[in-house]
């Protein structure tokens, strides 16, 4: 009895896994398809051609979507993933039976897209352009987050303006004495209405997950992260600037950007991450929070610091059982989509 449940739960285990993982991959829908002249129907080694054939565009097409940064990278080692292709795309499901048209036979299927194991060749053949093999490449990044802590809401000011005039009408008789008065009364009104905007505090929010997460991209594609405090950038200035106002002051940047370049860094990346609105997801019933981030990338080596990527402002979402870890989820998802997208213009820039 006691084999038999210890059996089950493994075999509940491991049946999530399997599940975590397949959640993982992308799904894209082609069409496989394989010559059959002689019949109207495909035989089972022609029906497993098929599958291979969607297999291959399913590739082909995800490989379409990306940026050209990475579209270059895997057009070069193409020939490497189709050899390989199983690794890649390492499901393909029928979606119909199949028909036969004009000599060849067409199947629909979904096959999944294995994006991690992609995204790891594309690293292991990223070479930098600007660097010598071998040579590290130092990078350090402040990310902050803000949520609002109150708002202050102000009412509508109003000013009305009334003027009066009037207008005496004298009319005379025939004998030329004082006849009736006729008095003609004029009222004109106006005025303006004065909106001032809603009054909002912030309080700063930065959950440890997000500096692991952030630092898992930069370090997969080959930058050697240093944490803030090894070069003396003072995080708590960026936390103040925002949770005080929408940007980063000027001297809290030339103070950073000094540290930086005094410590050898040869790159420092910086975001803003905004929590926005909450609301529950009509899809799942789950709750929902939208964080916009905004990011940038100094580069430190020249003569003066330049601005050499940025993204944003940017919109991303995050679910959950609840508000908390809804709003984890989205800051999450906002800074390492952030950072992927500055690593990728930032390879751009390395291979000129």
């Amino acid at each position: 009895m006691f084999k038999q449940v210890t059996f089950l739960i493994c075999g509940i285990i491991l049946a999530t896994m399997v599940g975590t993982v397949q959640a993982e991959y992308k799904k894209i829908k082609v069409l496989g398809q394989v010559e059959t002249k002689i019949t109207k129907t495909a035989t089972t080694n022609q029906k497993k051609r098929a599958l291979e054939d969607a297999r291959t565009k399913a590739l082909n097409k995800y490989i379409a979507g990306l940026d050209s940064q990475r579209v270059r990278i895997l057009n070069n080692i193409i020939d490497q993933l189709k050899n390989n292709i199983t690794v890649y795309v390492p499901d393909v499901v029928a979606l119909d039976d199949g028909s036969w048209s004009n000599g060849y036979w067409t199947i629909g299927v979904e096959a999944s897209i294995n994006e991690a194991q992609i995204e790891e060749i594309i690293n292991q053949n990223i070479q930098s352009a600007s660097k010598k093999k071998g040579e590290e490449i130092y990078l350090s990044f402040v990310f902050v987050a803000r949520e609002t802590d109150s708002v202050r809401k102000f009412e509508d000011k109003k000013t009305e303006i009334t003027s009066e005039s009037e207008a005496v009408n004298i009319s005379e008789s025939e004998d030329g004495l004082s006849g009736q008065n006729e008095r003609v009364m004029e009222k004109t009104s106006g005025g303006s209405t004065e909106k001032k905007a809603d009054k909002f505090s912030y309080r700063s929010y930065i959950p440890e997950d997000i500096g692991s997460k952030v630092s898992e991209v930069f370090n997969k594609a080959e930058y050697s992260v240093v944490e803030p405090f090894e070069a003396n950038i003072d995080t708590k200035s960026f936390i103040s600037d925002f949770v005080e106002g929408d940007e980063i002051s000027d001297v809290t940047k030339k103070t950073a950007t000094s540290a930086a370049r005094s410590a050898g860094l040869n790159y420092l990346a910086v975001a803003t991450l905004d929590v926005g609105e909450q609301m529950v997801d009509q899809a799942t019933g789950m709750k929902k929070v939208y964080v916009r981030v905004n990011g940038y990338i100094w580069d430190l080596e020249g003569k003066f610091v330049r601005k050499v990527c940025s993204v944003g402002p940017v919109q991303y979402s995050g679910l959950g059982e609840d508000f908390k870890v809804a709003k984890t989820n989205a800051l999450i998802n906002a800074a390492s989509s952030a950072a992927k997208d500055l690593v990728d213009q930032l390879r751009l820039k390395q291979s000129r």
